[in-house]
């Protein structure tokens, strides 16, 4: 049998408690206890209890201490069971408590991963430019799939995408980054895409984006001069004459500058002696 000889408060941890004992060679520092599971266990000082009724009450405080972490990591915002279940499982917790934990959370309606997929959705939506690919994926990864995550991405239908894309591809059609008028229209399907939009989205998007996109003539020839210009830069040691012409004009292209702009580009620097 064990004696509990004193209990006393924690001085840095409300509500817990330290519970000494004697086990027949003196007073010793036994183990912590919650206020609740001290409450609820009945021990008090000069009480003799068995070791097995010992072990089951720091079993249960173990458990509970389980509980209140999942409790304190929902204080910040709502949380997937996975989420949950991967941050117990950091702080090492017992697997067998942290289901423990995960059923109290989920009967106390604590959690709820339905509602929480819903609230994820439509914050990514309203906060991010992220597009409904990736934002699916995002759900996967906290354990959000099937179901519930089919009702939560009905919330970003079509036309939130498409308005959403649109704005993405119009600022990048009219970036002054000086690329040809197809290399921006190409890199800005493919910046949607990378963000996670559907690819009739991102083709949509990119075409509507190109009515409100006057295509600068000017603007166009002065990317093929500076493009040119670096192509030369970097042909005209290994090559010359019709090699090196026939070199940058496939080079240019290949950027998206239409044949008649690269000829005037080649004619032009050929008068300029640039060749």
């Amino acid at each position: 049998m064990v004696k509990i000889t004193k209990i006393t408060t924690q001085k840095n941890t409300i509500g817990r408690y330290n519970v000494f004992i004697d086990e027949g060679k003196g007073e010793k520092f036994g183990f912590g206890l919650d206020e609740d599971i001290l409450i609820s266990s009945g021990i008090t000082k000069g009480q003799e209890i068995s070791e097995e009724s010992l072990q089951t009450i720091i079993e249960k405080d173990t458990a509970h201490k389980c509980f209140t972490l999942a409790l304190q990591y929902l204080s910040y915002r709502m949380r997937s069971k996975k989420e949950i279940r991967s941050y117990l499982l950091k702080k090492e917790q017992n697997p067998t408590h942290i289901e423990e934990a995960l059923n109290r959370l989920d009967e106390q309606g604590y959690i709820d991963d339905a509602a929480f997929a819903g609230a994820f959705v439509r914050t990514k939506v309203n906060t991010t430019s992220k597009g409904p690919l990736i934002i699916r994926k995002e759900l996967q990864e906290k354990g959000i799939t099937g179901a519930a995550a089919d009702q939560a991405m009905a919330y970003y239908t079509f036309d939130k995408e498409l308005e959403k894309a649109i704005k993405l591809a119009g600022g990048k059609l009219h970036t002054k980054a000086k690329k040809s008028h197809q290399e921006k229209i190409q890199l800005a399907q493919q910046q949607l895409l990378s963000k996670g939009f559907s690819s009739a989205a991102a083709k949509e998007a990119v075409s509507l984006a190109l009515k409100d996109t006057d295509q600068d003539t000017d603007a166009e020839l002065e990317a093929v001069k500076f493009q040119g210009d670096k192509l030369w830069r970097k042909y005209s040691q290994k090559a010359e004459g019709y090699e090196l012409d026939q070199k940058i004009k496939m080079a240019l292209y290949r950027k998206g500058f239409p044949m008649e702009l690269i000829q005037k580009y080649i004619e032009e620097a050929k008068e300029k002696d640039l060749y």
